[in-house]
């Protein structure tokens, strides 16, 4: 059934009404960022800004990485071996978290986002290209979401690039300390988005058939 575009920004719209609940745990890695910062820059004084920016960013990312660890691993685990599957999840954790620690400016930690978007949006866009739906089929495993992976995998990657054109554009436009409040609420904002996008392609699946 054909659905004009104000149908489908209306439908979109709609699906933001109404969110259940959202978990503790999305809020939790930018509450870290927020305390963390103004404490650390009291403690180490006006002239190490870049420092205690880029510790409580360090803070922050590994409560993140390691909330959701456990979900990466057992996403790896439907492509990889248990053993691969432990080693990349290792590698993808601990890479940015030493990026991080090795430097005192804000800009590597606000392009560290942007780095997470692309490999993302990278990884669905090769499954486009290929015709493979493996990697929604491991963030989405139930049954009845079978028959949506196809759009799904393509609507991963516009999501992914779309809040990497985000991130960019509020690192050129904010000051960093302004930017630490965009990533607090990100989960949140990321979390709205995408369950809203998700419920607008099934509509439109549900709506082809009738």
């Amino acid at each position: 059934m054909y659905r004009s575009p104000l149908d489908l920004v209306r439908i979109f719209l709609s699906l933001f009404q109404d969110l259940p609940p959202l978990s503790r745990s999305l809020y939790l890695p930018g509450a870290v960022l927020l305390l963390g910062y103004p404490v650390l820059s009291v403690l180490l004084g006006p002239d190490h800004n870049g420092q205690a920016f880029a510790t409580a960013f360090l803070a922050a990312l590994a409560v993140r990485i390691g909330m959701g660890f456990e979900g990466m691993v057992r996403r790896m685990l439907t492509r990889y071996s248990p053993t691969q599957a432990v080693i990349l999840a290792l590698i993808f954790a601990a890479a940015p978290l030493a990026v991080v620690a090795l430097v005192d400016d804000p800009l590597w930690c606000q392009r560290m986002q942007s780095v997470f978007y692309v490999v993302i949006a990278g990884v669905f866009l090769q499954d486009v290209l290929n015709g493979r739906t493996a990697t929604a089929a491991s963030f989405w495993p139930d049954e009845e979401m079978r028959e949506h992976l196809p759009n799904l995998t393509k609507m991963m990657v516009v999501y992914n690039f779309g809040f990497l054109l985000l991130n960019e554009t509020m690192i050129r436009v904010v000051e960093p300390s302004h930017w630490l409040l965009f990533w607090a609420v990100l989960p949140i904002i990321g979390h709205t988005v995408l369950r809203a996008m998700v419920l607008t392609v099934i509509n439109l699946d549900a709506g082809h058939k009738a």
